[in-house]
């Protein structure tokens, strides 16, 4: 394996599809993702990730980089908004993540390349992602790779006090 101090080399991480034997590392770089976000209220566990990403409708898909070792180094979690004004399916990425000392590695460009792919073999030529404002990170590896963001869209939402309040 060739290494960049102790860091496992790109060339050395395979990028797969999740398995079912994934899933507590899947959980496990979930949780850390969501931690960076701020996060709150992490309710996923195994046995719920085996339910929504192999059951009999998956709502989730998931590319892995695998050092080998079955200890995951990065993940790009997908779904499809099945019905959009367009009459396709809308390919949205939730999370792309990699353990923060697998970073620079070149990990995180292989999953995107694979989501890529991805998005182009089920016939999609788009996917799309949230990234937090304040992540600057991310936002220049996107930049990186020819992303933009959207000039249209900005993400909304209702927060629950005035979600209990319209509700009234």
């Amino acid at each position: 394996m060739t290494n960049l101090g102790d860091k496992p080399a790109a060339a050395a991480i395979e990028i797969r599809p999740m398995e079912q034997a994934d899933l507590p590392e899947l959980l496990r770089l979930m949780h850390a993702i969501v931690a960076y976000e701020r996060g709150s209220n992490f309710n996923l566990d195994e046995q719920e990730l085996m339910r929504r990403g192999f059951g009999n409708r998956p709502e989730f898909g998931a590319f892995v980089a695998d050092g080998g070792d079955r200890r995951l180094t990065g993940m790009a979690v997908h779904y499809e908004i099945p019905f959009m004004h367009s009459l396709q399916p809308l390919l949205m990425m939730k999370w792309l993540f990699v353990d923060p000392e697998y970073r620079g590695t070149g990990i995180g460009k292989l999953l995107f390349q694979r989501m890529a792919v991805h998005a182009k073999s089920i016939g999609h030529d788009k996917f799309c992602w949230f990234v937090l404002k304040d992540n600057a990170n991310a936002q220049a590896f996107y930049r990186s790779v020819g992303a933009t963001p959207d000039p249209e869209w900005d993400r909304w939402m209702i927060s629950a006090p005035a979600l209990t309040e319209l509700t009234r």
